[in-house]
């Protein structure tokens, strides 16, 4: 028995180590590379904003059911000429009990204004959603491209810290036979140092990019890694097509529909200077008998009421003053979205026209020259003839090319993306949702 309780404890043991041991699910995650179109088919997945847009849309479209139909009818109940001192209903041949129904008819078109005005604010609803789309995967585009930006600037410095221990070596080779100053040796390890705190910089700026990116995704961000390739940007509209596609733009488009309900509810208060009517039908139970014993007939009534809009001025007139206004302002905010639209766009469009000019030069002129110096520089410094100062300077501005090279790279990505972005239409939008 000793034996086999000494037995069990040592397999629980065993078990209990081996336990301890197995990683955690949080430290076995694995970064998962994420692509561009990838961390734009989450974001459309996961936003929560987007299931409140779809709760929105049923909302309208629930709205729209329930607009422009009749009033609910109306069941009326009651007693007529009932003796004061007796209150029976058998003593006078006028007493009686009725029951009625009335239904009210508004003005004539007013309900298929008012059904048309809640389509249209449906409509509006439905661009506004096609517009938050594309202003997430835009938020995407620039959380990842932010994210692969800070990893291809941490790969440039690591690479230069490369660069700068040769150097470093080299200084004190040439320390060592006597051909250089024990100062040439410090400058050059303060230069290699100084990558260092640029790199522990980079690298918290890295952190909170893939935080943003993270939370547009819903995903943890340490699991979250991007490619070494920057994907090729698409195709970017002239700037005389982008100028065209302005107004097809989801955000236009919602104040289009916001515009035609506006119209649609004025010319429904409109109708409401013509009268409405209702109809009503009551019927009436006698129990009193005449003098023969016989039941004195129950009574039938039937009629039509209508409503007199005769002073106008404090209700129907103020009603409509105020939809004029309403239209008006929803108007006037359209022109200014396509002012902002328009000079938004040609500013865009220029900075995309720099960006790439500046990239064409540094991509294919500066950055080879300068890393052509660092060498000719590294080799000279070699032989003794040049100084110290000259290669950190030409490294320095070696590593401000290379730099700049991927923040031109990122750039003109990023304004491809706000082009096409300006350039989206409720067609493009929603080709894009299927």
């Amino acid at each position: 028995m000793r034996v086999l309780i000494k037995n069990l404890r040592g397999i629980l043991f065993t078990c209990a180590a081996g336990l301890a041991l197995a990683p955690s699910p949080a430290i076995a995650q694995e970064s998962m590379t994420l692509t561009l179109p990838a961390a734009e088919q989450l974001a459309l997945q996961r936003h929560p904003l987007l299931a409140q847009s779809a709760a929105q849309i049923e909302e309208a479209r629930a709205r729209a059911r329930s607009t422009g139909q009749l009033p609910d009818p109306q069941a009326r109940f009651g007693m007529q000429n009932v003796p004061v001192d007796s209150l029976a209903l058998n003593r006078s041949e006028m007493s009686m009990v009725t029951f009625g129904v009335s239904q009210m008819f508004p003005p004539v078109g007013k309900r298929a204004l008012q059904q048309q005005g809640a389509e249209q604010e449906t409509a509006a609803a439905q661009t506004k959603d096609r517009d938050l789309r594309g202003r997430i995967r835009h938020e995407v585009h620039m959380a990842w491209l932010d994210f692969y930006y800070q990893e291809r600037e941490l790969a440039v410095v690591r690479t230069n810290y490369e660069i700068a221990d040769q150097i470093v070596q080299a200084a004190r080779a040439q320390y060592r036979v006597g051909l250089t100053q024990e100062a040439d040796v410090l400058k050059a390890q303060l230069e290699r140092d100084d990558l260092r705190d640029r790199e522990e910089a980079i690298q918290s700026a890295r952190s909170m990019a893939q935080s943003r990116l993270a939370r547009l995704i819903g995903m943890p961000a340490a699991t979250i890694a991007v490619p070494e390739e920057l994907p090729a940007p698409p195709t970017v509209h002239t700037d005389e097509e982008l100028m065209k596609t302005l107004p097809q733009h989801p955000q236009v488009a919602t104040l289009d529909a916001q515009i035609r309900a506006a119209e649609l509810d004025l010319a429904a208060t409109r109708r409401d200077y013509y009268p409405e009517f209702g109809v009503e039908a009551m019927y009436g139970y006698r129990a009193a008998r005449d003098m023969g014993g016989t039941k004195i007939p129950d009574m039938f009534s039937a009629g039509m009421v209508m409503s007199l809009p005769l002073w106008t001025a404090q209700r129907q007139d103020a009603r409509a003053q105020e939809r004029q206004a309403r239209l008006l302002a929803l108007r006037y905010q359209r022109d200014d979205l396509l002012l902002q639209l328009d000079q938004e766009a040609r500013a865009r469009y220029a900075e995309y026209t720099r960006t790439k000019s500046r990239l064409a030069l540094v991509e294919h002129t500066l950055l080879p020259q300068a890393e052509q110096t660092v060498s000719a520089l590294l080799a000279a410094y070699r032989t003794g003839k040049t100084d110290m100062a000259s290669v950190l300077r030409a490294r320095q501005v070696g590593l401000d090319y290379a730099l700049r090279l991927w923040r031109l790279r990122v750039d003109a990505w990023i304004a491809t993306a706000e082009l096409n972005y300006l350039g989206t239409t409720i067609t493009e939008t929603s080709a894009h949702e299927h």
